[in-house]
């Protein structure tokens, strides 16, 4: 966690003092599913990649540029990442077919994060900053 505010500490001031390396560090996916609904967006430091197709053959990538990159840095580093896995679900309506089940993965380093099923469009408050903003992202993708 030290890392993390480090890095977001270094972002804000300016300066070079944390490598490109370890920004490149970080990805995420994000995906939500249904009979007759699929999204996945997938995030690292250059590109988003979008796909409503679940073979993933048919995406969309858009480049970002760092101002982008560096709000998704920001976002992530108000979550802790350890307690991603038990976060609560603010409502249940993908338990009855009422919305899609979302997930949200975090890759750090060599460790995988990952939040527990979510209703697609209502994720836990904890990472609501996060997932909005990648979904925000993807729409140019579309």
């Amino acid at each position: 966690m030290k890392k993390l505010v480090i890095i977001f500490l270094v972002l804000i001031v300016g300066q070079s003092m944390v490598s490109q390396e370890k920004i490149n560090e970080f990805a995420f996916e994000y995906e939500a599913v249904t009979r007759g609904f699929y999204q996945k967006i997938k995030v690292n430091k250059e590109t988003l990649v979008f796909s409503e197709d679940r073979t993933v053959k048919k995406s969309s990538t858009v480049k970002l540029n760092n101002k982008q990159w560096n709000k998704i840095l920001e976002l992530v580093d108000e979550i802790k990442l350890k307690n991603l896995s038990s976060l609560k679900a603010p409502s249940e309506k993908r338990k009855f077919d009422g919305a899609a089940h979302s997930k949200l993965k975090v890759l750090y380093k060599d460790d995988l994060y990952e939040s527990p099923s979510f209703d697609h469009g209502n994720p836990p408050l904890e990472i609501k900053g996060l997932v909005d903003y990648i979904i925000e992202l993807s729409q140019s993708a579309k």
